[in-house]
């Protein structure tokens, strides 16, 4: 039986989970969240760069390449790495049955990249390209990306991105909003994410489809007509504030913008930032029991002031829990169930500085933790920046 690396993925894409990718990836004891790396790895450097991607704790890479060529040139890398990748090249528009045919076999082929970031005049002809993709070849799913909402209009997004859905036929969204800036030495946090965090989700709830989420791992400047901005090098908490905030919303996989970052082009040496990632991945991979297919009960936030089009808590979120507080800027709150259980999760929304959860019970729980399970004794949690805390309640009723 012929095995591709996205097999198990879009299977259960199917069902609303999205698993590791197997096939060329080694199979292991469980399933977790996949991590995508995005761009910044040349072809010809693809056969020296996707194993350290690999050893970073990467599943999958979306490459941007030149022609089949080029795309064909990395699938053969990815597939010796024991990674995925998704090519995009202007072949799968303007060839698309050539491109198709030419490529549909290669193991390490996750999904087919359409179009990043397109305009709302796009939508027409990408919903035709995914009809044609998807006639084409049944196994690998098209992947489109979308904007945040200071590109597809403001007050209207979730009318644009319900468009959107109801028009092109995905198995699942994605969108990309990288929240955490820096002006004059003072790190600020976007003020619109975590509305676009709460209309995406919730659009993909309506939909029964999953949905991909974005870190930043590159330093640049952005320019109008986007908000400017200059995003800086980024601190484990910059990232675990953005991966986790994903999560806690209900992404069912995590993506880096971009490869780039964790790598210098000249040297290929690591930068500082791949260490980083590396960690940050391996908390991904350990909460993946509580976060992959989850079901998002409800998302709150805690604070003096809270996000706007977040909700405050003015309750506890489950009967279990007879008190909570996040000390400075305040919490993210997400009840979520999964496998028979229903879990607290709670992030410091401070991602410069660490915070206090006072939180007491009804009755005993078990803390989960990137090194283990065990029963919680009670005592105050240290949230490091951007970090959480998760809360196995029991058995859902």
């Amino acid at each position: 039986m012929k095995h591709h690396v996205y097999n198990k993925v879009y299977v259960l894409l199917a069902v609303l989970q999205v698993t590791a990718f197997s096939g060329c990836i080694q199979e292991t004891e469980r399933e977790t969240i996949p991590v995508i790396t995005w761009a910044g790895v040349p072809a010809d450097m693809s056969e020296e760069i996707f194993p350290m991607l690999k050893a970073c704790g990467v599943d999958c890479h979306l490459g941007l390449y030149g022609d089949s060529g080029e795309a064909r040139v990395a699938l053969k890398a990815a597939g010796d790495a024991g990674i995925g990748l998704i090519p995009g090249f202007p072949g799968i528009r303007d060839s698309t049955g050539t491109a198709v045919a030419m490529l549909k076999d290669a193991k390490a082929l996750v999904a087919w990249h359409i179009k990043d970031e397109p305009e709302l005049s796009d939508i027409r002809w990408i919903a035709e390209l995914v009809r044609q993709v998807r006639s084409l070849d049944v196994e690998h799913p098209p992947y489109v990306n979308l904007y945040p909402d200071w590109a597809w209009g403001q007050d209207d997004y979730a009318d644009n991105i319900e468009a959107f859905a109801s028009q092109v036929d995905v198995p699942f969204y994605s969108f990309d909003q990288y929240p955490v800036t820096e002006k004059d030495g003072e790190i600020q946090i976007r003020p619109t994410w975590y509305r676009n965090l709460e209309v995406f989700s919730a659009m993909a709830r309506r939909h029964g489809k999953p949905f991909w989420a974005f870190a930043l791992t590159s330093s640049h400047h952005l320019g109008a007509p986007s908000p400017p901005a200059f995003y800086p090098v980024p601190t484990p908490g910059h990232l675990r504030l953005q991966v986790f905030s994903d999560l806690l919303y209900g992404a069912q996989a995590i993506q880096y913008f971009t490869a780039g970052g964790l790598y210098d082009s000249g040297t290929s040496e690591r930068t500082p930032v791949y260490d980083i990632v590396k960690e940050v991945n391996g908390e991904i991979k350990a909460y993946s029991p509580v976060f992959l297919g989850c079901s998002v009960e409800g998302v709150w936030h805690t604070g003096d002031t809270v996000p706007s089009h977040t909700r405050r808590l003015e309750a506890m979120p489950h009967p279990a829990v007879e008190s909570l507080s996040v000390s400075g800027e305040g919490g993210v709150i997400s009840l979520v169930s999964n496998g028979g259980h229903i879990y607290l999760a709670i992030q410091n929304r401070d991602c410069e500085h660490d915070a206090v959860l006072d939180i007491s019970f009804t009755r005993k729980v078990r803390l989960f933790t990137p090194e283990g399970v065990g029963r919680y004794d009670g005592r105050p949690v240290t949230l490091t920046a951007g970090n959480i805390a998760v809360f196995d309640l029991g058995k859902s009723r």
